[in-house]
């Protein structure tokens, strides 16, 4: 085909061109791929690569190569060629293979003139995405055939695997025959790229570069991870790496984002310089990433910066066209020093240079930053830093710097200077190491100690550790550990010395109460962080608010041998958790809901450092670390190397000879000895002198300690296990090899046990295995310690046991160049091991740094020895002094003379050899040394201006110190590069002036000081200045002399004048303060004159006249002040008067707002109390609701009572309390609204508040005062004649003395109404006042018991003395005095229910076995009480349930307190139950209890239950029973107590049960039979009243006897039998002659006609004013007949307020006869449901008995009761009976209606409270009245007659029933109630005149219409024989009298018809 031909098929699309078209280049490859062709791909010519871009790689190797090219046209040569290779180029006519055939498929080489550049292809058959690189390796100027190609071999594959002994075979590829940093695949290599071009074209001197080499994806995995992060990984896998590529590449980011937001030019890769001016701009404009690098090591921190600070400055010129090697100010390596590394870096976070960041520092330097920031530092607490100049306070000064050094305690100095000195009996238990560790990085360095108050864990919290499963101290090793603990602070104390623990608590102290005001960081990066405790890593939370992203924390805890640390990764990452993440989430700026996201830890697992052979030894380490102490190591996936390196070699001797004579010779003979690069390891000090003796200088020996962070090429470790302390505890390895299957038939038997030293053994030897590059001997002289771990690392295959000879000897030894020697030497000189640094510098040759490192190790030798032999210590330092002098090391020399105390000699060498940079020193070190003059000449020399005038003032150079000055303000203009002028020459000026005024203060030349003072620039300055030195008699005459009162009076408060102060605030014009002055002055010497111990209130002289001239001053103010302030006077005045007075007093203080008169008035008050005769007390038979209304009142008439004692007291007991509240407040000055309770509590003590610029001082008025006397006069302040108090301590000693005061005075009141109480037994007072006394008495008792005062005891005797009193009185046998109305309040208030629930606790807590009586109390109290909480419940269940507990009652507690247990006996309930469980259980278990309580022999119980108590619990059984029937029959006293209960709980919703009444008759029989036994058996009855300790037994008895009959009688009305039982025993005559007659007397003239029925009973029970009361549970009630009951329907829910309210209504009503009922949506009288606008008062309303036409009984209960109607008619006729003689009841109605005539015209309401009580009498009556005529009506069917009229008498009723509850409320709801009771009068003079002639003709009826009623049957005929069915006259009678009625009230009947209609119409006029 020829050229045309082609041309045109490609026109035509007919030729295509497999490289253009994507599709025909992809189809060879997949051909290719499909027949498995893969190594034809690999060829350079292959279609894959023809055009592909290559990655390019170059190695140390190439870089060092590429700088010994000399031309620059020759490295562009070189760049040239690499970039066409990076885009594919190969060269096609001649080969590049190289020479080493063997090496062809690897190796390539292309030449560049007369140099080769050698490369490896590296292709990944990844064909989603082939990875192309090119790796380059040397430009060699020559080429040898002999090169070392490191080679690949699969182990898996060897055909000799005995060659491989104990090496894994795991298929893997591995390199051998190589040195490890040799190796290819562990070569660093770099990436090709145009920053890197440019740095290897610029760099023109050949120095060195640090380019940044190519990291693995596991690790750029991390660089690049957005959050925050925990690397944790083990030695040698580049954690650092890792962080510091992180940290420049987000320099990286920000300085992109720069070049594009500022558009900055950056394409040139040469710099263009440019205005400096506008460079300053620039980098002003430039935005700063703060970023922060923190590690432990100095070496590596000093490592990292070098590299950091070089990337970045590239960084930075790549955008600012500036020169690369900007901003690298780093010194050479050899001139690296701990000391000068940070000389650009201040001592605080504030302020840091722009330039200075990223922040690499130590931590140790990060610690001294952040204790700059925080204010004073941490060190001003020493007396040493003290005693320094303010400015030496700071990092720069080498006085502090020295001070640091001599001071901190660290583990060398502990175990050298401190461990020796404890107890042998304790230090001997325990390794020193372990016992630093624990005080370091736990008791002071744990996550508990960070929110510790001083940062220390208690020692109970310590010794809770051991019981955590991480622990591995036992609890009383943990013991003695605290007590060295304490020993050790105490020593360190007294030393003045500190450990870096106590400068972290104290930063944590000062973060937690201040703010952090630096730098704040966006990203920190914390290297190595095994080497921090918990507590030390917690500060950097503070510094770096982006928690979620800012923070990298990178370590190996299988590295923590350092001394003092000891934690595990998790522990790091939890606190990291906890305290940064958690905290930041929930802070005030950042509050957020959502739970915190656990960052990320990472594994590096691919280690650099060494080869596999050793990274599996070291694992067998780590797995035994994971088996015997998993909490102490975190778990890692195992380390690889892709390097294979030999096995790791057990060294066996043949004969007996040591194996280091064996390897070294005997001493004298010549051998090669070990390298620079090969090292001895040892445990300790004393085994490297032991080896030191053998081998001398032929090797290194170092301990593990020292090598960690070090690396060699060899390493022998030696006679570990042999020097270990564990010794024969090694064999517990075999319990582990045991696990898993490791052990053979030769193995032994029995194993050790784990030893805790175990733990740092495993880890020393991990961190000594892992030292190694290339080859490990381990080489012990015993074999008996070390044979089981050799027995476990043989069993896995991990070592080769070789036998030491000769030969193997000599192969071990490696030398080395004099350069090796000095590498290896500056590596231990900066690792601070400058013994071993000596040697290798001596036999590298360098006299130098041999000399150097000699100097250095004399040094850290003296410090050592500093505090046991400091005169031998101080000779080594001046030898060390001496050789860095004479090597030119001044600035070292300079400092060892500074530790000597050689200042000037030090500040010569400062000054003579160290240069500019190094007059601060020199000068600092001249003014130490007392040469002031030479001094200020360098400091002036180096224009520190302020130093220099401090020592020209040190110095008494006052008149050079002008001179200064005046040549300063002359060159004022002028710019030295330190600071500018101005106005500060103006300052320091000044503080000249102070300095040389000072000087003649201290001389007592107060003129010439005056002259100075007058040369100060400002009054203000010279006022400032006699205040500080405390001048003030000087300026006040100055003051004064000006005229300036209120500054003099300022000068006098100053003094603490007072008096003074006052005077001249009057002639300037401030009145107030100056009465106030005064009348400070006048309370605190009324109250702390000499031999006083303050209240009460004293008389001294002239005290009338300063309280005259204090109401004087304040008659300028305004008149609200003036009558403060005469209040106050009068009250602090010792003249006597009334407590009326005393009152008026207090309300004026109250008004004015004056915490003083109120106190000190409520103070006077209660002294008025308690110095009052008892009998003089009023007593109050009431309970009182409003105390502040009442005590007004009583005060008001000069009249006191128990009740005034008790509000006064509470009064100024409350008023204390708000004093505890205002000093909780007194140190952080946040005073609230409790300000002046402060003001009253420091002028009370006489102490005099004063501020002093932002200070706060606490003057004493009295300093001889009786609270101050006892005070430690540390406390004390001591200023001249003034004396003044810590604001702590102060607030401390008031706490104190208002405890005391509060205590005193209660025990005080406490003792007055125990005699109160005592007066009201012997005086016979009613119960409600001595059960009042007892209240009161509790209440006070308790109050100060709770607040937790002293003398507690006491406190307890008055609390147990008023339980044990009370119990009587709240459950007493006679119920008329429970049912008393006061005692009803009294049972309702808190305070009673409270005295309960303590006499519970006194029962369940006294000791001794459960008895009988202590279960009968707490079970009534419990049932009295109402529903407890649950912990009482629990209190109680587990003193019933205890060993001699009682399971019936505690049953039925569980049954109370609703856990219910509905499990009966078989057939004795029916089957439908379900429908009330808890009621039917209550009554089950409660019968239980009661009959085996019963059934007990209580003749021999000690304390058995008490016949009244008993009692009670049979009642509440009665009632539990009945009410199963939907309603039950109680007596009043009955109902109060079960409503008590049930109010609390759910009120039953009983239901009748059909069936019941056979297992209710067994509850009902052994009631009756409980109460036959006690009447029947009197003797016995008497004998249990005796044993319980009843007084009275008699009277107890006749009591007893009436309960029993009640009781029966309830029974017989709830069942409707027993009825021939209480026949029975009413036929007893011993029985009846102890009922009282009225009741004894209504039973017996109603059993003589049999005629026993509910009416009887009810009248009986009323005469005993306890009447009976019919509850109604669901079951209709309404229609029951019974004139003398209580009707209660509890359908409808009552509080314990409003049930109470109406039983006193209904308690004083049913005794004339009235029948009540509580009803929500209750019928009225028409049987309608009342309007909803019917008056309701407390959630209730009141109605009368709806019992017309309802029939009788038998309809309620389902059984016969027998009605008596004739005794009901009787009833009626005595009602009727005043209506007959004319006149009364008239009387009683107009009287009443008299009242309500004022309101008629729009009066007040209150009128009608005048006389309240009479009001209430004759509304009663009305209501009396009205009830039995609406009664009568409904009975005798006159209600169908006259319905209308009917109705306005139902409405009246119901009216007059809510005036009457609305008039018995509480005082402060009668108030309230004023509205309700003027519109009901209002309605009931309307109703008047309706229902007036109703009543007249009710009185006409006489006597015969009601006998005729009588005999008048059921359906309204005459019975047989009956006077009615002899003649119907009586019939006509009653129809002409209601004829008549109707005639003469037909207009009346209209009106109310009409009226009715309308008002009750509703739902409720359908039912019947």
């Amino acid at each position: 085909m020829t050229k045309g031909d082609g041309s045109d098929a490609k026109k035509r699309q007919f030729f295509l061109n497999a490289d253009e078209d994507k599709d025909l280049h992809k189809a060879p490859v997949d051909v290719k791929r499909e027949f498995e062709q893969f190594d034809d791909l690999l060829n350079g010519d292959s279609i894959r690569f023809r055009s592909a871009r290559w990655k390019v790689l170059f190695s140390d190797n190439f870089l060092k190569s590429f700088k010994n090219l000399k031309s620059v046209t020759r490295k562009k040569s070189v760049i040239e060629r690499l970039f066409k290779l990076s885009q594919g180029w190969r060269p096609k006519k001649r080969s590049s293979d190289p020479v080493c055939g063997s090496s062809s498929k690897i190796i390539k080489q292309f030449k560049v003139e007369d140099l080769y550049i050698v490369c490896a292809n590296d292709i990944g058959k990844e064909w989603s995405d082939v990875v192309k690189e090119l790796r380059d390796l040397e430009v060699p100027e020559s080429w040898s055939a002999s090169f070392d190609i490191v080679r690949f071999r699969n182990v898996a594959n060897s055909e000799n695997e005995s060659d491989l002994v104990g090496c894994a075979s795991d298929g893997g590829h591995y390199l051998e025959n190589a040195k490890v940093s040799e190796s290819l695949m562990l070569m660093k290599c770099y990436s090709f790229s145009f920053g890197v071009v440019g740095q290897l074209l610029s760099n023109k001197d050949s120095g060195e570069l640090d380019l940044l080499f190519e990291v693995t994806d596991q690790e750029q995995e991390i660089i690049v991870f957005p959050r925050s992060a925990f690397i944790l990984a083990r030695s040698g896998t580049g954690k650092t790496t890792v962080l510091t590529r992180k940290l420049l590449e987000k320099e990286k980011v920000l300085q992109m984002a720069t070049k594009l937001f500022y558009g900055v030019n950056s394409n040139n890769l040469v710099h263009s310089p440019e205005n400096k001016v506008e460079e300053t701009l620039a980098e002003t404009k430039r935005v700063i990433l703060h970023q922060l690098f923190v590690t432990v090591s100095p070496k590596l921190c000093y490592a990292v910066k070098l590299q950091v600070t070089q990337h970045v400055s590239q960084l930075k010129s790549s955008v600012y066209d500036g020169d690369c090697s900007k901003g690298t100010s780093s010194r050479d390596i050899d001139d690296f020093d701990d000391v000068v590394q940070f000389e650009d870096i201040p001592d605080s976070f504030v302020g840091v240079p722009t330039m200075s960041y990223p922040l690499v520092i130590t931590f140790h330097k990060f610690l001294m930053m952040l204790d700059g920031t925080m204010g004073n530092s941490y060190f001003e607490r020493f007396h040493e830093v003290r005693k320094l100049d303010r400015g030496q306070v700071g990092g720069r000064s080498i006085a502090l710097e020295t001070f640091i050094k001599l001071k901190e305690v660290n583990y060398e100095r502990f175990s050298l200077s401190y461990w020796p000195h404890f107890s042998a009996s304790r230090s001997t238990m325990l390794d020193s190491s372990r016992v630093f560790t624990e005080i370091i990085s736990h008791i002071k360095g744990g996550p508990q100690t960070v929110e510790e108050g001083d940062g220390k864990l208690s020692r109970d919290d310590y010794l809770l550790l051991s019981n955590s499963r991480v622990s591995s101290l036992s609890r009383e090793e943990r013991e003695i550990i605290y007590e060295l603990f304490q020993n050790y602070e105490k020593m360190k104390m007294k030393r003045d010395e500190f450990d870096l623990a106590d400068l972290v608590i104290d930063l944590h102290r000062r973060l937690r109460i201040g703010s952090y005001t630096g730098d704040k960081f966006d990203f920190v990066y914390i290297d190595e962080v095994q080497d921090l405790t918990l507590s030390q890593i917690a500060l950097f939370k503070y510094i770096c608010k982006n928690v979620e992203e800012g923070f990298v924390f990178s370590g190996d805890t299988a590295q923590t041998i350092a001394r003092g640390i000891d934690f595990r990764f998790q522990d790091i990452r939890s606190l990291f958790y906890k305290k940064f993440l958690m905290e930041s989430k929930s802070d005030g700026h950042n509050k957020r809901e959502e739970k915190g996201i656990i960052s990320k830890i990472f594994h590096l697992s691919q280690n650099f450092r060494t080869h596999d052979g050793v990274l599996q030894l070291a694992h067998s380490v780590i797995e035994l670390l994971y088996h015997f102490f998993p909490q102490s190591i975190d778990v890692l996936e195992p380390e690889n190397s892709f390097v294979y390196g030999e096995a790791p070699i057990l060294l066996e001797s043949g004969s007996n000879e040591n194996a280091i004579i064996t390897i070294f010779g005997k001493s004298g003979a010549r051998i090669v000895g070990f390298g620079a690069e090969q090292v001895i390891l040892v445990r300790d000090d004393s085994m490297r002198k032991e080896v030191a003796k053998y081998v001398g200088k032929q090797a290194l020996v170092l301990t593990i300690v020292e090598c960690k962070g070090l690396e060699f090429q060899d390493v022998l470790l030696y006679n570990f296990f042999g020097s270990s302390p564990l010794k024969n505890k090694w064999r517990v390895i075999y319990e582990y090899m045991k696990i898993y299957n490791l052990l053979d038939s030769t193995s032994p038997s029995s194993f050790s046990t784990k030893h805790n030293v175990m733990c740092s053994e495993l880890k020393q030897l991990y961190v000594a295995v892992t030292r190694t590059r290339q080859r490990l001997w381990i080489c012990e002289n015993t074999e008996e310690f070390c044979k089981p771990m050799f027995d476990y690392w043989k069993k896995k295959r991990l070592v080769q046991v070789k036998q030491l000879d000769y030969l193997l000897a000599q192969a071990m030894q490696v030398a080395s160049s004099s350069e090796e020697w000095r590498s290896r030497g500056m590596k231990l000189y900066h690792d601070c091991n400058y013994e071993i640094a000596t040697m290798c510098f001596e036999r590298a040759g360098d006299t130098y740094w041999e000399r150097r490192s000699k100097a250095a190790s004399l040094r850290a030798t003296a410090d050592r020895m500093r505090h046991l032999n400091p005169k031998a210590a101080n000779g080594i330092l001046r030898e060390a002094a001496n050789i860095f002098e004479a090597i030119g090391k001044g600035d070292s020399a300079a400092r060892c003379f500074f530790e000597l105390g050689d200042y000037e000699r030090a500040g010569r060498l400062y000054l003579e050899k160290c240069g500019e940079s190094k007059l601060e020193k020199a000068g600092e070190c001249f003014s130490l040394a007392g040469c002031y003059e030479q001094a200020a000449d360098v400091y002036a020399r180096g224009y520190f201006f302020l130093e220099c005038l401090k020592v020209c003032s040190k110095g008494k150079l006052f008149d050079k110190g002008l001179e200064y000055i005046r040549y300063w303000k002359q060159d004022a203009t002028m710019d030295f590069g330190v600071i500018r002028r101005g106005k500060v020459i103006e300052k320091l000026e000044l503080e000249f002036l102070e300095s040389c005024a000072h000087h003649y203060y201290e001389h007592k030349d107060h003129i010439s000081m005056m002259r100075f003072v007058k040369g100060f620039h400002s009054i203000e300055l010279m006022r400032k200045f006699l205040k500080r030195l405390g001048c003030f008699d000087e300026l006040l005459l100055l003051e004064e002399e000006l005229g300036n009162f209120l500054e003099a009076a300022n000068i006098a408060k100053l003094r603490g004048d007072i008096l003074k102060a006052s005077d001249l605030l009057g002639k300037a014009g401030n009145f107030k303060e100056a009465s106030m002055l005064i009348i400070l002055f006048v309370l605190s010497n009324s109250l702390w004159t000499v031999g006083s111990k303050g209240w009460p209130l004293k008389q001294f002289t002239e005290k009338q006249e300063l309280l005259a001239k204090a109401k004087s001053f304040a008659k300028n103010e305004s008149n609200n002040f003036y009558a403060c302030i005469c209040t106050e006077a009068d009250v602090l005045s010792n003249e006597k008067t009334s407590v009326s007075v005393m009152k008026n007093y207090l309300n004026s203080s109250q008004t004015h707002k004056s915490a003083c008169g109120e106190i000190i008035s409520a103070r006077k008050i209660i002294d008025a109390h308690l110095h009052t005769n008892s009998s003089k007390y009023m007593w109050e038979d009431y309970f009182v609701f409003d105390p502040i209304k009442h005590s007004d009142q009583m005060i008001s008439e000069n009249q006191i009572s128990i009740e005034t004692l008790v509000y006064f007291w509470n009064f100024w007991k409350d008023h204390v309390v708000n004093i505890f509240k205002y000093l909780r407040s007194l140190e952080t000055q946040d005073f609230n609204e409790y300000k002046h309770y402060g003001d009253f509590c420091l002028n009370y003590m006489g102490v005099w508040r004063q501020f002093c610029e932002l200070n706060t001082i606490y003057l004493l008025l009295n300093p001889g005062a009786d609270w101050v006397r006892d005070m430690d006069n540390r406390f004390l302040h001591l200023n001249g004649k003034l004396v003044s108090i810590n604001v702590r301590h102060l607030a401390l000693i008031a706490r104190s003395y208002w405890s005391l005061e509060i205590l005193s005075v209660g025990l005080q009141v406490l003792k007055h109404l125990k005699a109160l109480y005592n007066l009201s037994l012997q005086n016979n007072l009613s119960m409600f006042c001595q059960s009042r006394s007892l209240t009161h008495i509790y209440e006070v008792a308790k109050s100060l018991l709770d607040c937790g005062y002293q003398d507690d005891e006491a406190l307890k005797r008055f609390v147990k003395f008023s339980v044990e009193s009370f119990f009587g009185y709240v459950f007493p046998l006679d119920w008329r005095k429970s049912l008393a109305d006061n005692m009803f309040s009294l049972r309702g208030s808190e305070v009673s229910k409270n005295l309960l629930q303590q006499a519970i606790l006194e029962n369940i807590s006294s000791r001794g076995r459960l008895t009988y009586g202590k279960i009968g109390r707490v079970v009534m109290i419990i049932l009295g009480l109402g529903k407890l909480n649950n912990d009482l419940y629990e209190k109680i269940l587990k003193l019933f349930g205890g060993i001699n507990g009682n399971p019936q009652w505690k049953t039925f507690i569980q049954n109370l307190c609703g856990n219910v247990d509905i499990t009966f006996p078989q057939a004795i309930v029916p089957d439908n139950i379900n429908k009330s469980p808890r009621e039917w259980s209550l009554l089950f278990r409660l019968y239980e209890a009661l009959k085996d309580t019963f059934d007990a022999n209580w003749m021999k119980e000690n304390d058995y239950i008490s016949p009244g108590c008993f009692l009670y619990l049979v009642e509440r059984l009665l009632i539990l029973a009945s009410s199963l029937h939907g309603y039950f029959i109680t007596s009043m006293s009955s109902f109060v107590e079960w409503f008590i209960y049930e109010e609390v709980d759910n009120i039953p919703n009983s239901t009748f049960i059909s069936g019941v009444q056979p297992f209710l008759g067994r509850i009902y029989e052994s009631i009756i039979n409980f109460v036959r036994q006690l009447l029947c058996n009197k003797n016995d009855t008497l004998e249990w009243i005796r044993m319980s300790n009843i007084i009275y037994a008699k009277d107890y008895y006749s009591l007893l006897v009436l309960r029993l009959v009640a009781i029966i009688c309830l029974v017989y009305l709830n069942s409707g039998s027993f009825l021939d039982s209480l026949s029975e025993l009413l036929g007893r005559s011993y029985i009846t002659e102890q009922l009282p007659f009225e009741f004894y007397d209504v039973l017996k003239r109603r059993r003589k006609h049999l005629h026993m029925d509910v009416n009887v009973l009810a009248e009986a029970f009323k005469k005993v004013h306890n009447p009976l009361v019919i509850v109604s549970l669901g079951k209709d009630c309404s229609q029951f007949l019974c004139p003398d009951a209580i009707f209660v329907d509890m359908t409808a829910k009552q509080s314990w307020e409003d049930m109470l309210r109406v039983m006193r209504l209904q308690t004083v009503e049913a005794s004339r006869g009235q029948i009540g009922a509580i009803e929500v949506g209750a019928t009225n009288a028409c049987g309608e449901v009342l309007s909803s606008d019917s008056y309701d008062h407390g959630g209730y309303k009141l109605v009368p008995s709806n019992l017309a036409s309802q029939g009788d009984l038998n309809n309620i209960i389902g059984i016969e009761l027998p009605i008596n109607y004739s005794y009901f008619w009787d009833r009626f006729f005595e009602a009727l009976k005043p209506l007959e003689v004319g006149g009364k009841s008239r009387c009683i109605w107009d009287r009443f209606f008299e009242a309500l005539k004022p309101l008629e015209v729009g009066g007040n309401p209150r009128c009608m409270l005048e006389n309240d009580q009479a009001m209430k009498v004759n509304l009663g009556k009305c209501i009396h009245l009205l009830s039995i005529i609406m009664r009568e009506c409904h009975q005798m069917n006159i209600y169908y007659k006259h319905e209308n009229l009917l109705k306005e008498v139902a409405g009246m009723l119901e009216e007059l029933n809510l005036l009457y509850v609305a008039l018995d409320a509480r005082e402060l709801q009668l108030e309230n109630n004023m509205s309700m009771i003027g519109e009901l009068s209002k309605r009931l003079q309307t109703r008047r005149q309706h229902v007036e002639p109703f009543l007249r003709w009710t009185s006409k009826i006489d006597n015969t219409l009601v006998d005729w009623y009588n005999e008048m049957d059921s359906d309204g005929e005459a019975k047989e024989g009956s006077s009615v069915d002899k003649g119907k006259s009586n019939a006509s009678k009653v129809a002409a009298v209601s004829g008549a009625y109707n005639q003469s009230s037909k207009e009346t009947q209209n009106k109310g018809n009409n009226k009715s209609k309308k008002k009750n119409r509703g739902k409720g006029s359908q039912k019947k």
